[in-house]
């Protein structure tokens, strides 16, 4: 089970972070939240989705987090990392929503401080929409979640994304090494992907 004691960062508030914070927060937990956008932080905070967020000076929230879950894009998550990773507290929990794990996983969690666990996951809900105003669509019940680890992550890592997986209302949750991740992904979503472009090209 989740500690609804600790604060929940939600770094990136768009279409699957912004779910998550909407499920997290109606569910009773402390929810905050970092985005770029000032409107997507309005939204937010207007909807009950976080308890407070920021778009710039967010170093506290970084600092209070005792689980922090990343909402951007792959090559977005590396360089915020290079310039903020080093204010995540040993003893912190993260977590990602990529769907690219291989150049990506090793990276940051060679990055992080000494005692943060950065346990990756990828939530298969995307949907054509993007953005926090269409997060409220999304239904993680009927989606895969699946957990990434590598022979960094703790078993306690892996339960704990499991366990917040399991509340969020994932139903079918599998657990893959990034390399086997990305030869699946790479067939049952990316290329279908291209052969839809293909054809409406």
């Amino acid at each position: 089970m989740l500690d609804k004691s600790k604060t929940y960062l939600i770094v990136g508030l768009g279409l699957l972070g912004g779910k998550y914070a909407q499920v997290l927060s109606q569910k009773g937990y402390n929810v905050t939240g970092i985005t770029h956008s000032q409107s997507t932080l309005d939204y937010a905070l207007q909807h009950g989705y976080i308890r407070a967020g920021k778009n710039a000076d967010f170093e506290d929230l970084v600092r209070e987090a005792d689980c922090i879950i990343f909402g951007l894009y792959p090559t977005v998550l590396l360089d915020w990392v290079k310039q903020y990773g080093q204010l995540i507290r040993p003893g912190t929990m993260v977590t990602d929503v990529s769907g690219v794990k291989r150049g990506v996983v090793e990276p940051v969690q060679a990055a992080l401080p000494e005692g943060v666990e950065f346990i990756a996951s990828h939530p298969m809900a995307g949907r054509e929409t993007s953005g926090i105003a269409h997060s409220a669509e999304v239904n993680f019940a009927p989606a895969n979640f699946i957990i990434t680890p590598t022979e960094k992550n703790s078993q306690a890592g892996i339960d704990w994304c499991r366990d917040l997986a399991a509340e969020l209302g994932f139903k079918r949750i599998s657990v893959l090494t990034p390399a086997e991740h990305d030869h699946m992904i790479g067939y049952v979503s990316q290329l279908c992907h291209a052969i839809a472009v293909s054809l409406m090209c």
